[in-house]
């Protein structure tokens, strides 16, 4: 019975937040319209690649530092080229960007990852 109330409850409360999270979606299209909509899933696209290339750049060029030392020029970098391309980035976009980007090449690479960080 406690199972059943459970479950129920869940489900009420998946409802709930979908309902919500389309409300919220709507109402930024309406503030800020389905052009800037497409403007900010663009700019967002383009520092998720700047992202990807910042980390294979660092594990590439930086194979001697060590996690922070490549966090400290992934991000220099990665805060160099927004910049060159006109966008702005704060320094917590860019440790969500990297630490996103991160993720993703070791979800694509697996294990060729960890090893080719490893070898010398």
């Amino acid at each position: 019975m406690d199972a059943l109330i459970m479950t129920i409850i869940e489900n009420i409360m998946i409802i709930l937040v979908t309902l919500a999270a389309g409300f919220i979606v709507a109402f930024i299209r309406k503030r800020i319209g389905t052009e800037g909509m497409q403007k900010v899933v663009l700019e967002l696209a383009l520092k998720q690649e700047l992202a990807k290339l910042a980390v294979k750049f660092a594990e590439q060029v930086y194979r001697d530092f060590k996690g922070d030392e490549k966090y400290t020029m992934a991000a220099l970098w990665l805060a160099d080229s927004a910049g060159g391309l006109g966008l702005k980035i704060s320094e917590s976009e860019i440790k969500g960007l990297i630490e996103a980007a991160l993720r993703t090449c070791k979800d694509e690479f697996g294990e060729q990852w960890a090893k080719a960080i490893k070898e010398p």
